[in-house]
């Protein structure tokens, strides 16, 4: 009989084709992802109930985005597993959100649409709610990942959307925020 030792895999258990628990695959996560996972909770629990005063809702909106931002910046580099189908929520679910992100004062602002170049200069307009419900939908996905002991996908995820998508939205919604707590004289 030989004595072979079982080499444990980083977000898998000891045994060959278990997945590890949420709570080991934790353990191999460093602090910044536990900090980035924590504001996602935060986020996704704001998202999904009754707004609150418009003045709480746009601090609590620049508190969260700004918080989102820097964490993502954090966030380790790793692989994928590409073999693995991430949940979306659906259209349905999703229009549930903008509608709550309605709540807000304003929905609509000015940006920039190429703001790195000054003889190319054109506006648009952009809209709040999409921005707030469309970074929901990229977070949520991630989200689902790690509940499902997905835990390197949803990191993978998480960092793939931000630089995609999410990250543009929540620059240009927490500038829109921003300079309109600035004119309300809504103190952050």
């Amino acid at each position: 009989m030989h004595n072979k030792s079982v080499k444990s895999t980083p977000g898998l258990g000891p045994c060959v084709g278990r997945l590890a628990s949420p709570l080991e695959q934790l353990r191999t996560m460093n602090d910044s992802t536990e900090i980035f996972l924590t504001t996602v909770k935060e986020f996704c629990h704001w998202a999904e109930s009754t707004p609150k005063s418009e003045e709480d809702e746009v601090k609590i909106a620049i508190k969260l985005l700004a918080d989102l931002y820097s964490s993502a910046l954090n966030l380790p580099k790793g692989g994928v597993n590409s073999e693995i189908d991430p949940n979306r929520i659906s259209s349905e679910e999703w229009g549930k959100i903008l509608k709550r992100f309605a709540a807000l004062p304003f929905n609509y602002y000015s940006v920039f649409l190429n703001p790195n170049s000054l003889e190319k200069s054109e506006t648009g307009i952009g809209n709040l709610a999409d921005d707030l419900a469309d970074i929901y939908r990229d977070l949520r996905v991630g989200l689902d990942l790690y509940e499902n002991r997905h835990v390197k996908y949803a990191i993978w995820n998480w960092r793939f959307s931000f630089n995609a998508h999410w990250g543009q939205h929540a620059v240009s919604a927490l500038q829109a925020l921003h300079i309109y707590a600035s004119d309300e004289g809504i103190e952050l």
